[in-house]
Formats: structure tokens, sequence, C-alpha cells
């Protein structure tokens, strides 16, 4: 096992596109779990894809990839009964718990946010695992989940 090739995979397919190095015999299931332990997406609602190929969970890695470094895309099922969560929204001064649907955009969060407190959604800036979140975007796209922190920061508006 010394000598063992490793792949590094970037699994795309949204905004926040993690970055994995596993041994290039691992199978995909072993892969959907690391994918789980780093952005908390439930093995079975992943589906991932090379080149438009759908992965099968007991095919290793390398029965599709070559290279030393890819990317796969990563789609995620999104049920209807997980729509609706739980987040909370945390600055140094806050925990503010807010329930969303992960199909609404930053900029309703925002919105929820900026009512709360009588300011502007502009002036509000929205993290989650460290990617800045952009306002048209859908919430989904950050693997948010029940229970995920989004860090908040206030931004002056007037610059």
């Amino acid at each position: 096992m010394d000598n063992e090739e490793v792949i590094t995979l970037t699994i795309g397919g949204a905004q926040i596109k993690p970055i994995i190095t596993l041994p290039s015999s691992s199978t995909i299931l072993q892969l959907k779990r690391m994918i789980m332990e780093r952005i908390g997406v439930q093995v079975e609602r992943q589906h991932l894809l090379y080149y438009k190929i759908l992965l099968e969970d007991n095919n290793i890695i390398n029965h599709y990839i070559h290279e030393a470094t890819a990317e796969v895309c990563l789609s995620v099922d999104l049920f209807m009964d997980e729509r609706i969560i739980n987040i909370t929204v945390s600055n140094e001064n806050f925990n503010l718990q807010l329930t969303v649907n992960k199909a609404d955009k930053v900029i309703d969060l925002k919105n929820k946010i900026g009512d709360v407190f009588a300011f502007p959604a502009m002036g509000i800036d929205l993290w989650h695992m460290d990617r800045k979140m952009e306002n048209y975007e859908m919430l989904s796209k950050y693997y948010l989940n029940e229970g995920s922190v989004v860090k908040m920061t206030r931004v002056d508006c007037d610059s």
C-alpha cells in the first residue's frame, strides 16, 4: 500500500467545491461517504457524474478516471419534505434561528435577516463553509442542511 496511486477530485456542481484526495482504488461509495463528511449531503441523495457518465457506487474510481486530478459533478436530490430547514445565522454578537426554503435565493435570506434587525439586505454578507454566498444563487447551491450555520458580516452599503 506504500505506492498506492491517489487521485485528487474536485467535487463540482454547486458554489462550494470541496477537494478530496483518496486512493484511486476506492469505490464511488467510499467517495460519497467522504463527500457526506465534508459537506453533509447524505450518500443516498448524491449522484456523481464524470463526463456525463453516472458513477456507480460499487465501481472503483479508476474504472472511470485515469488522471491524477479530475473534477466530478455532484447532483443532489432535493426532496420536497426536506426543502424547509432550520438554520442558524451567526456573527460575534448573536445567533439567529431561522426557517428557510432551500429553493429560496440568498437575497431572500438576507431580506429575512434585514427585516429582523431593521437594516438593508445589501448591508449583509453571508458565508457558508468559508464561501461567500452570492445574492441570486439558490440556498441549495451552498449545501445548507438542517442545523447548518451561516456566518453573517455587516458591510458598508455606501462604498
